[in-house]
């Protein structure tokens, strides 16, 4: 048998808990519990409490700061009861299941005397263990539990319910929930780290495009060069792939930390969120195996591409022609890109499906640059498909709001690769005109250093192009995160007032002995309230078929009273909000629900519901089902957790007794804050949990907030990427072009021109990937913002966060010079007769 009730200590101020459950079971009985006494939390337990006695889990002992021997009082159904701690149990199998652990009988009593005739009446449970261990037990629910049902079917208000079996899917749904976040952001420092790949490739068959062309004119085979350089490559892939996974490892432990910071309140506990850390060999050999199969992808399809090299010009060492016809080869896949892509955007916008109206326009524009180069100039078509690509990329949001409504994240994954490829394809195709724009410049020391930076750069499109998209992407996702952050941290006051309904505090309490209107009503500070009925029953929906709790409230007229919690969405037939409120109330078979409803992972609404919809609710204790039509969305319900709206006396005739007056909205003639503080110590007894709608929602925004920081962190490696390998290129370039050096200190250019034009080039080239990342992310924030419907029919201000995006610049800007000083330094210490020389 189980019931809430609080429990407090009896001292001066007392320490309590709101929401205890206290259960009554025999410790013997449970320590026999599924075969094994040690999984069950009593295995060192002594024997049942007895008469005035009360054995506490450990954590709520932990809170009230009590120990075994020291006194606690009980309220539940009008009652108070005192017991002494007999001992404390570990928070474990059974007796993890509730905190507050008393002799048989005594909810009995306490619901036998009980003075509030709405309380919530007590719970029997039966506990059945399958055969199997502790998940391979779950895992025969499906068999087990039609033969309980069967058994139980003659049992009036009887019901078998897959517990565990729903707790470990949940958390499964969940735990993929977040790897598909953090695999997806993750996935733009996966991106920047392959083009740092086949930029260091590149550099290196550049560098050694002599001895490869000497090779080849000996007879070394095309196919032999690639199997050397991918042999060569993966080495450093195996090594990397080990080194990264222990890397990540660490990683992984951090995000733990700070995840476990974002999203833990120390003032309210309904907010906190308990993560724990666990490294499985499989996910470390797995991560591994990834990270390995993707680095040997990149080095192997760069090796192709430089087994391609003309033999002659490898020889003399001189810059790769551009074929002056382009191969049949290269129409025919161009033909074949353009067709694919046509097909996608066609399916895509038939079936609503994202990713063929978002990639498939991009596909076949950037496909028919092959074919239209044959009659129109290259910079004008190229120019012209990144353009276009680009303005795809940023309005096909708005033009399909629906196709993207469920869209995973990997959605915002491809638009960042279609938005930053097209962008640095556009750059590079008019990367000339920059270096024009340089002639009209005086010749001054400072300025001749800046066209010696600007030089390299143009020359080797490729590579440049590398690293803009490194810096780029990881960029354009911060900014995105960054504006998005500040967006809904300003909407927190808009929050506040849509959801209060005019009202100020919102009060919870115990179930099991609601604090009635009369009492609430007598406080000092409270001007009106608003009671709401409070269940948990089950639902299901086209998109969820099988059957999850979820909380529901009923309202009367007077929720109505002082304004109503904002909708975003109601059904035609309803002219104003009121009506829709109304008629909700005046019906059985509507309700007013949020767009998380039967949400089960985290993130962003998968299943999302509308206006219109149906669903289903259950009653397993009279075996009734009735079909709902949703009215309308609720526009904000987070960190309020009100669930379904009905009207109270539908769902009091619907569930009966479980439907109890415990939840109240409250106006206060004084500060919201402080009179919820007040409440919640003058209605201890009544398990009263007060706060202002106003704290409710700021922390729900403060861990927004933390989890945003959070993503942008993760980020970071990727932006560290870029640096690192910035760095890296700088390095390789000094060696590479330290005859050229050479030269123009020959010439008498002095070498602080040298190290100035290296440093201007790494500036030039992280300043140009920043401004890209940042201009991208602000114009699409802006379309989706100002020309979607994903923040409803509200109208929602746009606003630059200019304080972040400038740390963001400055700080990428800053870090890539300081990481090409030493590159810079080097190459101004170059002796012109030591670099002018045949051999080193």
């Amino acid at each position: 048998t189980t019931t809430s009730a609080a429990v407090a200590t009896p001292t001066s101020p007392p320490r309590a808990e709101p929401r205890g459950v206290l259960v009554e079971v025999d410790f013997a009985r449970a320590r026999e519990f599924g075969g094994d006494p040690g999984s069950t939390g009593f295995k060192d337990a002594r024997s049942t409490p007895a008469a005035g006695e009360i054995a506490l889990g450990k954590e709520l002992a932990r809170d009230l700061q009590v120990k075994p021997g020291d006194s606690v009082d009980v309220y539940a159904y009008g009652q108070r009861q005192a017991f002494r701690v007999q001992q404390v149990l570990p928070k474990l199998g059974v007796a993890g299941f509730g905190n507050a652990y008393v002799p048989a009988g005594t909810i009995a009593a306490l619901f036998s005397k009980s003075t509030l005739p709405n309380a919530a009446p007590p719970d029997g449970l039966v506990f059945v263990s399958n055969d199997g261990g502790v998940y391979g037990g779950a895992d025969r629910t499906d068999e087990v539990a039609p033969r309980l049902k069967s058994r139980v079917a003659s049992v009036g208000g009887a019901d078998v319910q897959n517990t565990k079996q729903k707790l470990l899917d949940q958390a499964d749904t969940q735990g993929k929930s977040l790897t598909e976040l953090f695999g997806s952001i993750g996935a733009f420092s996966v991106i920047a780290g392959i083009l740092l790949l086949i930029n260091i490739f590149v550099m290196l068959s550049e560098e050694r495009k002599s001895e490869l062309g000497m090779l080849r004119a000996v007879g070394l085979k095309r196919n032999q060069l690639v199997r050397t350089f991918g042999l060569e490559g993966g080495i450093y892939a195996v090594v990397s792939a080990v080194a990264g996974a222990l890397l990540g490892i660490g990683v992984g432990r951090a995000i733990v930390w700070a995840a476990q910071s974002a999203f833990n309140s120390t003032d309210n506990a309904r907010f906190s969120l308990q993560l724990q850390f666990t490294v499985t060999p499989g996910a470390v050999i797995g991560g591994m195996i990834i990270g390995g199969i993707i680095a040997f992808i990149t080095v192997w399809g760069t090796s192709a591409r430089i087994g391609r090299l003309n033999v002659i010009q490898a020889i003399r060492d001189v810059q790769d022609q551009p074929l002056r016809r382009i191969r049949l080869r290269t129409l025919v896949l161009g033909a074949l890109g353009v067709v694919i892509g046509g097909s996608l955007f066609a399916s895509g916008a038939a079936n609503d499906g994202w990713f063929g109206i978002l990639a498939g326009p991009s596909i076949a524009s950037f496909s028919a640059i092959p074919l239209l180069t044959r009659f129109l100039p290259r910079r004008a078509v190229v120019s012209a498909a990144c353009a276009g690509a680009l303005v795809w990329g940023v309005v096909c949001f708005a033009l399909f709001p629906k196709s993207f409504e469920t869209a995973a994240i990997s959605a915002f994954v491809v638009q960042g690769v279609i938005l930053v490829a097209a962008a640095v394809a556009l750059l590079a195709t008019n990367a000339d005109i920059l270096v024009k724009s340089t002639n009209l410049l005086s010749m001054s020391g400072r300025t001749l250093a800046a066209r010696l930076a600007f030089a390299y750069p143009v020359a080797r499109r490729f590579r440049t192009s590398m690293l803009l998209g490194m810096y780029a992407i990881v960029i354009f996702t911060i900014t995105f995160i960054a504006v998005f952050s500040n967006l809904f941290a300003q909407q927190t006051p808009r929050f506040v007032r849509d959801a209060g309904a005019g009202y100020d505090v919102l009060v919870e309490s115990n179930p099991a002995n609601p604090v009635t209107e009369e009492a609430l009503k007598s406080q000092p500070g409270v001007a009106a309230i608003a009671p709401l009925l409070r269940a948990f029953t089950e639902f299901s929906t086209a998109f969820h078929p099988d059957p999850l709790f979820f909380g529901m409230s009923g309202f009367d007229e007077r929720l109505l009273a002082r304004g109503m919690p904002k909708l975003n969405k109601r059904l035609a037939q309803f002219h104003s909000e009121r009506a829709t409120w109304d008629a909700v109330l005046a019906s059985k078979n509507l309700a007013i629900v949020s767009d998380f409803f039967l949400q089960e992972e985290g993130g962003p609404p998968t299943n999302v519901i509308h206006a219109g919809d149906k669903f289903t609710m259950y009653n397993r204790s009279t075996g009734e089902n009735r079909e709902m039509t949703v009215a309308a969305l609720l526009s904000n319900d987070v960190g309020l957790f009100n669930g379904v709206f009905m009207g109270a006396p539908a769902m009091k005739e619907f569930l009966g007794a479980q439907a109890v007056p415990s939840r109240f909205y409250a106006a206060t003639k004084g500060d919201a804050d402080d009179v919820a503080t007040v409440l919640q110590g003058a209605l201890l007894q009544n398990g009263v949990e007060a706060d202002s709608f106003r704290a409710l929602i700021t922390e729900q925004a403060r861990q927004q907030q933390g989890f945003f920081r959070l993503m942008q962190g993760y980020l970071g490696l990727g932006l560290v990427i870029g640096i690192a390998g910035l760095g890296v290129v700088m390095v390789r370039a000094v060696r590479e072009r330290r005859r050229q050096i050479g030269m123009l200190r020959a010439m008498g250019f002095q070498h602080k021109v040298v190290r100035a034009a290296f440093l201007f080039e790494a500036t030039f080239i992280a300043l140009q990937g920043v401004v890209v990342g940042v201009l991208l992310a602000l114009v699409t924030a802006y379309t989706l913002i100002t020309r979607s419907d994903a923040f409803g029919s509200e109208r929602v201000a746009f606003q630059i966060p200019w304080g972040a995006l400038l740390g963001v610049v400055l700080t990428s800007v800053i870090a890539s010079v300081i990481a090409v000083l030493g590159p810079a330094s080097q190459a101004s210490k170059i002796k012109p007769a030591v670099a002018l020389r045949i051999a080193d």
